[in-house]
């Protein structure tokens, strides 16, 4: 977005400048919708994969369902099943959600044991589906930052040709 100096003779007059001011904040204000609906689907999955973690450990046992099960420092390295990508669409940079391909790859449900109650695996897939809501929240982020640059650089320019 090249806005130019006020002696340009391709410079936006003050009140394309302002309209253009105008269309912006209107989509800041719906991005910021955008966000907290995001941020509210990520609090609603956390909770939801919670609960079936909770019944999971009621099911199985405490000592079947804790943080002693999960790998340590000494345990064997593998890699994330779910990675994200920075890719460029439409001229924006975002970040998409890709599967690993990795041979090191590991299904945490195994952690906890090879028979493992139905709600571990609900609980895998709404936390799986809460790293999109995440990713989708982060990139409504980053073009409610780029849209502030734009306002600040608009702002300036307005008042330098005041």
């Amino acid at each position: 977005m090249s806005l130019g100096t006020a002696q340009d003779a391709n410079a936006p007059s003050v009140a394309e400048a302002n309209e253009l001011l105008d269309k912006i904040v209107l989509k800041q204000l719906h991005l910021m919708e955008e966000k907290m609906r995001c941020e509210l689907n990520i609090e609603s999955s956390i909770k939801n994969g919670s609960i079936h973690l909770a019944k999971s450990r009621y099911i199985m046992g405490q000592s079947a369902v804790s943080t002693a099960r999960l790998p340590t420092e000494s345990s064997a390295d593998f890699s994330a099943s779910t990675v994200c990508e920075t890719v460029e669409e439409d001229g924006i940079k975002q970040i998409k959600v890709i599967e690993n391909d990795a041979e090191n790859t590991v299904n945490p449900l195994r952690w906890f044991g090879v028979l493992v109650p139905q709600n571990m695996h609900k609980a895998q897939n709404i936390f799986q589906n809460t790293i999109n809501f995440i990713v989708e929240c982060v990139n409504v982020q980053v073009q409610l930052q780029t849209n502030l640059k734009y306002i600040g650089m608009l702002r300036q320019y307005i008042n330098s040709v005041n």
